[in-house]
C-alpha cells in the first residue's frame, strides 16, 4: 500500500500548515474522562440489557462454568462468550459488585477514546486525535452507555481497534504488517464479543474503499491467510468446546436463529428505514452531530488539492455509510447497533474543524457549530421545562439547565464575535460540566423512580426462601441478581394462576392488566406493592404523569399486602 500521511493540518487551499499545541486539548480531555470512573455504583441496574451482562458472570464466577453462559438458570447461547469474561475477570479481581461490572465497561469506553485518538492522529495529527476524544468523552449519550454493562461497548472497542490498525496499516507502511496483525486479532476478539458482524462488516468496508480508491489488487497484501488463522484462533476453541459439550443446537440457534433471524425479523414495529439516520444525526453524537453533515456531505469527493488526508478520510466515511445502511436494511432496529460509527465520525468532526479553523475558513463548519451552539441552549430550556417539577422532578435540574443555556449562548456569542475556536471550547465544557452533573447529582436522584431495588428488598422481607418468585408479561431481568435466584418469566395467565393457586406461597411480578384477569381466578391474591415502571415516554414526561405501574402479587396477604380491590392510584416513591 503506497504511503499516505495526514500529521499536519490543511488548509482550505490544499497546502499543508503545521499544528500548534494551542490547539490541544488534553486537560479537558482529561476531566471529560474522570467522568467514566466516577460514583460507579451509585445506581442500581438499568433493565434490561444490563441485567444480562451483570448477572452471568456471576453465576460463571459463582459456578466455575466458564463455557456455558446461564441467565435466570437458563443457558444463554444468543451471544458469544467475551463480554462475559471481561466482567467476570473483574469480579475476580475486585468482588462481585455493580460497581465492579461498570469498571469493565468504563475501561472499554477508555479505550475507545484511546482509539479513537489514534485515529485521528493517524488521518492527519494529534491534535485531531485528541479533539475527536473529547467529542465522544463529552457526549452525554456515550456517557451514559458507558456506565450501563453492555455488549455494544465491547464491540465497539475491538472494531474501533481493527480501523485505527488498518488506517495505520494504510497511512505508515514501514508499520503495515503488524497493524494488520493488530487488525485481525481485534476482530477475532469482535466476533467473540458478538458474532460474524464484527468481521463481515470491517470486510465491506475495506473492499469498498479499495474499489473506491482503484486499489482493489491491495487485496493480496491484506494478508488474509495469517488473519484467517488468528481469527479463527481467537473464536475457534469456545465454538468447538460449545460443541463438544451442547451439540450444533446453539451454533445453529446462533448463527441462523440470531444472526439471520433478527436481519430478517423485526424485533421492535416502530422502527422507519431511516432510524438510523436520525440515531447518527440526532442522538448518538449530540451535540456535536450537527457537524458531522460537513464531512459526510464532502468525505467523498475528489478534488485536485484534496491533501494527503483525504484517502483515510474516505476510509472513515465509508466506515460510517456502510455500517448504518447495513443496519438500516435489517428487519431489526435498535440505536446501539450503529455504536462503532462513533469513532469514525468524531475524528471527521475534528478533522472539519481543525481544518476549518473551527469554522473560522469554511462556512458549514461555522453554520454546523451554531446549530450545535443552539441545540445546546434549547436542551437546556427543555431540562428546565420537563425536570423542575412534578412527578419526574430533578433537584438540580435547575442548575443543570443554566449550564446548558450559558454555554450554548456564550458559544454563539462567541461565534458572532469571530472567536471560534473559544466557541468550541466553550461548548465542550460544558458539557464536561453536564455529564459532571448528570453522574454526581442527576443520576443518584433517579433511584427513587427505580422500582426493581423496592421490589427486590420486599420480596426479601416478605417471602420465605423457599417461595417461587417469577413474572408475567412483565420482564424484570435485574430482579435475578438482586434476589440471588431465578425469576421464571411464565408463557400465560394459566400457568400464573396454577402457580398462585396452588396453596404454597408464590410471588408474581406482573401488570395491571394481567392482575385484573387473575384476580377473579385466584380470589386469595392481594398486591404486595405497586411502584410505577421505569420506563417513561416523552407524553409521561410532558404530562409528568407516571409511567403505568409493576406490581407485585402474592397469595399471601399477611402484614403490609394491598387487599384485592384496594385503589389503583399511582403513588410516587
Amino acid at each position: 500500500m503506497p504511503e499516505v500521511r495526514g500529521a499536519s493540518a490543511l488548509s482550505t487551499s490544499g497546502t499543508l500548515r503545521p499544528e500548534s499545541v494551542e490547539n490541544r486539548y488534553d486537560p479537558l480531555l482529561f476531566v471529560a474522562a474522570i467522568v467514566f470512573v466516577l460514583g460507579l455504583g451509585a445506581n442500581s441496574i438499568w433493565d434490561a440489557n444490563e441485567a444480562f451482562y451483570v448477572e452471568t458472570p456471576r453465576q460463571m464466577v459463582l459456578t466455575g462454568d466458564y463455557l456455558t453462559p446461564t441467565f435466570n438458570a437458563e443457558p444463554r447461547l444468543n451471544k458469544p462468550v467475551l463480554s462475559y469474561w471481561i466482567v467476570a475477570g473483574f469480579y475476580q479481581l475486585l468482588g462481585i459488585s455493580v460497581t465492579s461490572e461498570r469498571m469493565a465497561i468504563a475501561v472499554g469506553a477508555l479505550a475507545i477514546l484511546v482509539a479513537t485518538c489514534l485515529i485521528g492522529r493517524a488521518v492527519r495529527s494529534t491534535a485531531v486525535g485528541v479533539t475527536a476524544a473529547l467529542l465522544l468523552a463529552s457526549a452525554p449519550r456515550f456517557v451514559h452507555f458507558a456506565r450501563r454493562s453492555m455488549i455494544d461497548i465491547w464491540l465497539t472497542v475491538f472494531m474501533a481497534v481493527a480501523l485505527a490498525a488498518f488506517v495505520h496499516a494504510v497511512t505508515q507502511p514501514v508499520a503495515r504488517r503488524r497493524a494488520l496483525l493488530v487488525m485481525y486479532a481485534a476482530i477475532g476478539l469482535g466476533v467473540l464479543t458478538k458474532g460474524p458482524v464484527a468481521l463481515v462488516l470491517p470486510a465491506v468496508v475495506v473492499l469498498a474503499w479499495l474499489a473506491v480508491e482503484r486499489r482493489l489488487a491491495d487485496v493480496r497484501r491484506l494478508l488474509l491467510v495469517p488473519g484467517a488463522l488468528i481469527v479463527l484462533s481467537i473464536v475457534a476453541p469456545w465454538y468447538a468446546a460449545l460443541y463438544v459439550r451442547h451439540g450444533w443446537d446453539p451454533l445453529v440457534a446462533f448463527f441462523v436463529g440470531e444472526n439471520v433471524g433478527r436481519f430478517t425479523t423485526a424485533l421492535t414495529t416502530d422502527r422507519n428505514p431511516l432510524f438510523f439516520v436520525g440515531v447518527l444525526f440526532g442522538d448518538i453524537l449530540m451535540p456535536w452531530a450537527p457537524l458531522l453533515l460537513v464531512p459526510i456531505w464532502t468525505g467523498w469527493r475528489r478534488h485536485a488539492a484534496e491533501g494527503t488526508g483525504a484517502t483515510p478520510r474516505r476510509l472513515l466515511w465509508l466506515w460510517i455509510v456502510v455500517i448504518v445502511a447495513a443496519f438500516s436494511l435489517s428487519a431489526s432496529k435498535e440505536d446501539l447497533y450503529i455504536l462503532p460509527v462513533i469513532p469514525a465520525a468524531a475524528v471527521l468532526i475534528a478533522d472539519a474543524l481543525h481544518a476549518s479553523d473551527f469554522g473560522r475558513r469554511h462556512a458549514g463548519v461555522r453554520v454546523s457549530l451554531a446549530g450545535a451552539a443552539l441545540l445546546v441552549a434549547l436542551l437546556g430550556v427543555g431540562v428546565a421545562w420537563l425536570f423542575s417539577g412534578g412527578y419526574y422532578r430533578i433537584a438540580d435540574a435547575p442548575v443543570v439547565a443554566g449550564a446548558l443555556i450559558a454555554g450554548g449562548v456564550g458559544a454563539l456569542a462567541f461565534l458572532s464575535g469571530g472567536r471560534h475556536r473559544l466557541a468550541f471550547v466553550t461548548l465542550a465544557t460544558t458539557f464536561v460540566l453536564f455529564n459532571l452533573l448528570f453522574v454526581l447529582r442527576v443520576l443518584p436522584g433517579v433511584e427513587r423512580l427505580k422500582p426493581v431495588p423496592v421490589l427486590a428488598e420486599t420480596i426479601r422481607a416478605r417471602a420465605s426462601p423457599a417461595a417461587p418468585v417469577a413474572s408475567l408479561n412483565l420482564s424484570q431481568p435485574s430482579l435475578v441478581y438482586y434476589l440471588g435466584r431465578p425469576v421464571p418469566e411464565l408463557p400465560g395467565d394459566d400457568e400464573a394462576a396454577r402457580l398462585l393457586g396452588a396453596g404454597a406461597e408464590a410471588w408474581l411480578v406482573t401488570g395491571e392488566a394481567e392482575w385484573d384477569r387473575l384476580r377473579p381466578r385466584v380470589p386469595t391474591l392481594c398486591i404486595a406493592l405497586r411502584r410505577p415502571r421505569f420506563d417513561a415516554r416523552l407524553p409521561d414526561l410532558i404530562r409528568s404523569e407516571p409511567p403505568p405501574a409493576v406490581l407485585l402479587v402474592t397469595n399471601r396477604c399477611g402484614g403490609s399486602g394491598l387487599p384485592a380491590g384496594q385503589p389503583r392510584a399511582q403513588h410516587e416513591p
